[in-house]
Protein backbone atom coordinates (compact mmCIF):
# COMPACT_ATOMS: atom_id res chain seq x y z
CA UNK A 1 0.00 0.00 0.00
CA UNK A 2 1.38 3.72 -0.83
CA UNK A 3 2.13 5.47 2.07
CA UNK A 4 -0.54 8.69 2.08
CA UNK A 5 1.09 12.01 1.52
CA UNK A 6 0.12 15.94 2.27
CA UNK A 7 1.55 19.27 1.13
CA UNK A 8 3.15 21.43 2.70
CA UNK A 9 0.15 24.03 3.54
CA UNK A 10 -0.26 27.07 5.66
CA UNK A 11 -2.74 28.85 7.63
CA UNK A 12 -2.21 32.04 9.72
CA UNK A 13 -1.21 30.11 13.03
CA UNK A 14 1.41 27.95 11.08
CA UNK A 15 3.04 31.45 9.18
CA UNK A 16 2.76 33.27 12.94
CA UNK A 17 4.52 30.37 14.60
CA UNK A 18 7.11 30.30 11.85
CA UNK A 19 7.94 33.56 12.20
CA UNK A 20 7.07 33.95 15.87
CA UNK A 21 4.91 36.48 15.67
CA UNK A 22 1.27 36.73 16.82
CA UNK A 23 -1.65 35.20 14.62
CA UNK A 24 -2.61 38.77 13.98
CA UNK A 25 0.71 40.00 12.58
CA UNK A 26 0.16 37.49 9.94
CA UNK A 27 -3.11 38.39 9.30
CA UNK A 28 -2.02 42.23 9.02
CA UNK A 29 1.02 41.20 6.36
CA UNK A 30 -1.94 39.79 4.18
CA UNK A 31 -4.04 42.99 4.67
CA UNK A 32 -0.83 45.11 3.71
CA UNK A 33 0.01 43.05 0.84
CA UNK A 34 3.28 41.64 2.29
CA UNK A 35 1.84 38.19 2.47
CA UNK A 36 0.38 37.73 -1.34
CA UNK A 37 -3.09 36.22 -1.81
CA UNK A 38 -3.63 32.53 -0.48
CA UNK A 39 -2.21 29.60 -2.63
CA UNK A 40 -5.46 27.49 -1.81
CA UNK A 41 -8.94 28.09 -0.10
CA UNK A 42 -10.42 25.42 1.39
CA UNK A 43 -14.03 25.63 3.34
CA UNK A 44 -13.71 29.60 3.51
CA UNK A 45 -10.11 29.11 4.90
CA UNK A 46 -6.86 30.63 3.19
CA UNK A 47 -3.57 28.79 3.03
CA UNK A 48 -0.29 28.98 1.52
CA UNK A 49 2.39 27.07 0.52
CA UNK A 50 5.60 26.48 2.34
CA UNK A 51 7.98 28.32 -0.87
CA UNK A 52 5.65 31.49 -0.53
CA UNK A 53 6.08 31.52 3.32
CA UNK A 54 9.29 31.47 3.68
CA UNK A 55 9.83 34.18 0.58
CA UNK A 56 8.45 36.06 3.28
CA UNK A 57 12.30 36.13 4.74
CA UNK A 58 13.95 37.13 1.68
CA UNK A 59 13.64 40.81 2.44
CA UNK A 60 15.59 40.92 5.64
CA UNK A 61 12.97 42.11 7.17
CA UNK A 62 11.91 39.11 8.85
CA UNK A 63 13.42 35.87 10.17
CA UNK A 64 11.76 32.69 9.99
CA UNK A 65 12.68 30.03 13.08
CA UNK A 66 14.48 26.94 11.33
CA UNK A 67 13.71 24.74 14.78
CA UNK A 68 10.03 25.65 14.49
CA UNK A 69 9.82 24.56 10.59
CA UNK A 70 11.36 21.36 11.76
CA UNK A 71 8.47 21.42 14.50
CA UNK A 72 5.86 21.77 11.50
CA UNK A 73 6.81 19.40 9.22
CA UNK A 74 6.57 16.77 11.70
CA UNK A 75 2.95 17.59 12.24
CA UNK A 76 2.39 16.71 8.55
CA UNK A 77 2.31 13.31 8.00
CA UNK A 78 3.99 12.31 5.01
CA UNK A 79 4.77 15.77 4.00
CA UNK A 80 6.23 17.06 0.89
CA UNK A 81 6.87 20.64 -1.15
CA UNK A 82 4.88 21.75 -3.60
CA UNK A 83 5.81 25.11 -5.73
CA UNK A 84 2.74 25.71 -7.79
CA UNK A 85 -0.89 25.44 -6.58
CA UNK A 86 -1.34 24.31 -9.77
CA UNK A 87 0.70 20.84 -8.74
CA UNK A 88 -1.64 21.08 -5.31
CA UNK A 89 -3.48 17.67 -5.54
CA UNK A 90 -7.39 17.94 -4.43
CA UNK A 91 -8.17 18.85 -0.68
CA UNK A 92 -11.10 19.37 1.03
CA UNK A 93 -12.85 20.83 4.00
CA UNK A 94 -15.56 20.17 6.00
CA UNK A 95 -17.76 22.12 3.62
CA UNK A 96 -17.01 20.34 0.71
CA UNK A 97 -17.33 17.13 1.59
CA UNK A 98 -21.51 17.38 2.44
CA UNK A 99 -21.10 18.34 -2.13
CA UNK A 100 -19.31 14.61 -2.42
CA UNK A 101 -22.48 12.75 -0.74
CA UNK A 102 -25.28 15.52 -1.39
CA UNK A 103 -25.37 15.64 2.17
CA UNK A 104 -26.01 18.85 4.50
CA UNK A 105 -22.99 20.04 6.80
CA UNK A 106 -24.60 18.53 10.29
CA UNK A 107 -24.83 14.99 8.49
CA UNK A 108 -21.36 14.95 8.12
CA UNK A 109 -20.19 16.12 11.34
CA UNK A 110 -22.74 13.15 13.07
CA UNK A 111 -20.46 10.95 10.82
CA UNK A 112 -17.05 11.97 12.75
CA UNK A 113 -18.75 12.72 15.96
CA UNK A 114 -19.62 9.01 15.56
CA UNK A 115 -16.01 7.89 14.05
CA UNK A 116 -17.68 6.57 11.08
CA UNK A 117 -15.47 9.01 8.67
CA UNK A 118 -12.13 8.94 8.21
CA UNK A 119 -9.73 10.97 10.10
CA UNK A 120 -8.12 14.05 8.79
CA UNK A 121 -4.92 13.80 6.75
CA UNK A 122 -4.09 17.46 8.76
CA UNK A 123 -5.15 20.10 10.31
CA UNK A 124 -4.27 23.75 9.76
CA UNK A 125 -4.70 26.28 11.92
CA UNK A 126 -7.31 24.45 13.58
CA UNK A 127 -9.09 22.96 10.25
CA UNK A 128 -9.73 19.41 9.29
CA UNK A 129 -8.28 18.67 5.58
CA UNK A 130 -8.67 15.31 4.02
CA UNK A 131 -7.41 14.76 0.11
CA UNK A 132 -10.37 14.21 -1.90
CA UNK A 133 -8.94 10.41 -2.23
CA UNK A 134 -9.25 9.79 1.55
CA UNK A 135 -12.52 10.57 1.61
CA UNK A 136 -13.30 8.66 -1.64
CA UNK A 137 -11.59 5.54 -0.56
CA UNK A 138 -13.60 5.61 3.02
CA UNK A 139 -16.81 6.08 0.94
CA UNK A 140 -16.28 2.95 -1.25
CA UNK A 141 -15.08 1.02 2.04
CA UNK A 142 -18.51 2.05 4.03
CA UNK A 143 -20.27 1.19 1.02
CA UNK A 144 -21.65 5.17 1.27
CA UNK A 145 -23.11 6.95 -2.13
CA UNK A 146 -21.60 9.51 -3.62
CA UNK A 147 -22.58 12.57 -6.05
CA UNK A 148 -20.48 12.75 -9.20
CA UNK A 149 -21.50 16.12 -10.00
CA UNK A 150 -20.19 17.19 -6.22
CA UNK A 151 -16.86 15.58 -7.44
CA UNK A 152 -16.75 17.32 -10.57
CA UNK A 153 -16.97 20.69 -8.97
CA UNK A 154 -14.05 19.65 -6.88
CA UNK A 155 -11.68 17.97 -9.15
CA UNK A 156 -12.63 21.57 -10.87
CA UNK A 157 -10.93 23.47 -8.50
CA UNK A 158 -14.02 24.99 -7.00
CA UNK A 159 -14.71 25.18 -2.96
CA UNK A 160 -16.48 27.68 -0.33
CA UNK A 161 -15.12 30.63 -0.37
CA UNK A 162 -13.97 33.14 2.07
CA UNK A 163 -16.62 35.04 3.27
CA UNK A 164 -16.44 39.11 3.25
CA UNK A 165 -15.88 40.39 7.03
CA UNK A 166 -18.73 42.86 8.04
CA UNK A 167 -21.84 43.35 8.20
CA UNK A 168 -23.85 41.90 5.09
CA UNK A 169 -25.79 44.26 3.07
CA UNK A 170 -29.46 44.81 3.18
CA UNK A 171 -31.13 43.59 0.08
CA UNK A 172 -34.00 46.21 0.70
CA UNK A 173 -32.85 50.35 0.17
CA UNK A 174 -33.21 52.67 3.27
CA UNK A 175 -35.83 54.92 3.12
CA UNK A 176 -35.08 58.86 2.55
CA UNK A 177 -34.16 60.60 5.90
CA UNK A 178 -36.84 62.81 6.96
CA UNK A 179 -36.30 66.55 6.05
CA UNK A 180 -35.44 68.75 8.72
CA UNK A 181 -37.31 71.36 9.46
CA UNK A 182 -36.87 75.27 9.18
CA UNK A 183 -35.08 76.83 12.09
CA UNK A 184 -36.98 79.69 13.81
CA UNK A 185 -35.58 82.13 15.99
CA UNK A 186 -37.38 82.91 19.21
CA UNK A 187 -37.10 86.44 20.85
CA UNK A 188 -37.69 88.16 24.15
CA UNK A 189 -40.91 90.18 23.83
CA UNK A 190 -42.01 88.75 20.10
CA UNK A 191 -42.40 85.10 21.77
CA UNK A 192 -43.57 83.31 24.73
CA UNK A 193 -42.29 80.72 26.79
CA UNK A 194 -45.31 78.40 25.31
CA UNK A 195 -43.83 79.19 21.68
CA UNK A 196 -40.79 77.77 22.49
CA UNK A 197 -42.23 75.02 24.23
CA UNK A 198 -44.21 74.22 21.42
CA UNK A 199 -41.66 74.18 18.57
CA UNK A 200 -39.19 71.93 21.09
CA UNK A 201 -42.18 69.45 21.78
CA UNK A 202 -43.01 69.27 18.03
CA UNK A 203 -39.35 68.82 16.95
CA UNK A 204 -39.11 65.40 19.79
CA UNK A 205 -42.14 63.90 18.58
CA UNK A 206 -40.99 63.48 14.85
CA UNK A 207 -37.86 62.37 16.20
CA UNK A 208 -35.38 65.00 16.32
CA UNK A 209 -32.55 65.91 18.50
CA UNK A 210 -32.29 69.16 19.52
CA UNK A 211 -29.56 71.28 20.26
CA UNK A 212 -30.07 75.01 22.49
CA UNK A 213 -27.60 77.89 21.88
CA UNK A 214 -28.66 80.83 23.49
CA UNK A 215 -27.61 84.47 21.64
CA UNK A 216 -27.70 87.81 22.46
Amino acid sequence: MTAKRFPYLLGHAEIAFLYGVERQTSQLWKTRGVLGEPDAVISGNPYWLLPTVLGLSEDGSREFDVQRLKEYKVQITGGYEVGDPADLPAIVGLKEIPWIFGKKYMDVYQWRVRKSFAPEDAVISGSPLWLLDTVLQDAEQRGRTTVQEGIARIRAGEREQIKPRGRKPSAEPKPEPQPLPEARTFRPGEHSVEDVTAFAAELLEAGFSMTVRPRR
